[in-house]
């Protein structure tokens, strides 16, 4: 009986090492990949700071160690029962590694204006 020839293998052309190319770390990733420990050798909380604008009425977490209500618009505007008027500003802060999971309402005295301006600064834990 005559045997059959194996099977060859298709012929496959060698392949070029392929280059990986990482994307660019953000801001944040690269403050994140700092020590955290100080020059003095003791550890350290990381944090980040948000900011942001509203102009209509919004509920606002605030899920941080700190938050900052500022009015700097010409309508008077109510945060949770605090009025504050044009240029006044609002702080609540908590100890170290505490955060403050209150859900503010902010209302403006008119709902809809080009003149209602709320910049909410918060403090958030890495």
């Amino acid at each position: 009986m005559a045997q059959t020839p194996p099977l060859m293998r298709q012929y496959q052309a060698p392949t070029e090492p392929k280059i990986i190319f990482t994307p660019p770390l953000s801001d944040r990733q690269k403050y994140e990949q700092q020590n955290t420990i100080n020059k003095a050798g003791r550890p350290y909380t990381r944090y980040y700071v948000e900011v942001k604008q509203y102009s209509t009425t919004a509920n606002i977490p605030s899920d941080a160690n700190t938050i900052t209500f500022i009015n700097y618009g010409s309508n008077d505007v109510n945060i949770s029962g605090i009025v504050l008027n044009q240029g006044q500003q609002l702080t609540i802060e908590g100890n170290v590694n505490e955060i403050d999971t209150t859900i503010y309402q902010a209302n403006f005295s008119t709902s809809i204006s080009p003149n209602n301006s709320l910049t909410v600064i918060r403090k958030l834990y890495s």
